[in-house]
């Protein structure tokens, strides 16, 4: 039987229990310029969610944590939507790295809503939607997802079918 060494195991728990940890937070500065993101419960009063906006269904909620999507460079977000969430087909002008954070999201690939052509994902998948890609998808039950990408985005979605475009 072979011996388990502490000292490596002990930053590999610690990494994915803190990765684990939360689902929000909220973004705090250093003297240093270091950004820190501090785990905290999605309803505390002090995080700060807004509304997605009318470029998505209503109920969604975003929170920044870094960056600015219509600025040139990286930026994350946390998007928090409801239980029975539907997006549309849509695409997307940049590419975007997903992690479900909690939840059970489902996701599918082309022009047509279709639930039979999704994927059921749990909280620690991440998967990549390129620029351009047709799809879309479903929350099972309340999901909070990080969203990464690359700015600037001047049309941060366009919807396959203008009549299921929230904007119209």
């Amino acid at each position: 039987m072979q011996a388990i060494r502490l000292p490596r195991v002990l930053p590999a728990m610690a990494l994915t229990l803190g990765l684990l940890a939360g689902s929000a937070g909220f973004a705090e500065e250093t003297a240093t310029g270091m950004s820190v993101v501090i785990p905290a419960d999605t309803k505390l009063p002090d995080i700060k969610w807004q509304k997605a906006g009318k470029t998505m269904p209503y109920g969604m909620r975003v929170f920044m944590l870094y960056g600015d999507p219509s600025k040139p460079g990286p930026y994350v977000m946390r998007i928090r939507v409801p239980t029975a969430y539907r997006i549309p087909p849509h695409k997307f002008p940049d590419d975007h790295v997903v992690t479900v954070l909690k939840g059970i999201w489902w996701h599918g690939d082309g022009e047509r809503y279709d639930p039979f052509k999704m994927d059921e994902y749990f909280a620690g998948t991440t998967y990549i939607t390129r620029a351009g890609a047709p799809h879309f998808d479903f929350a099972r039950t309340e999901v909070v997802l990080e969203v990464m990408g690359n700015g600037p985005v001047e049309n941060p979605v366009e919807y396959l079918n203008p009549d299921e475009d929230p904007r119209n």
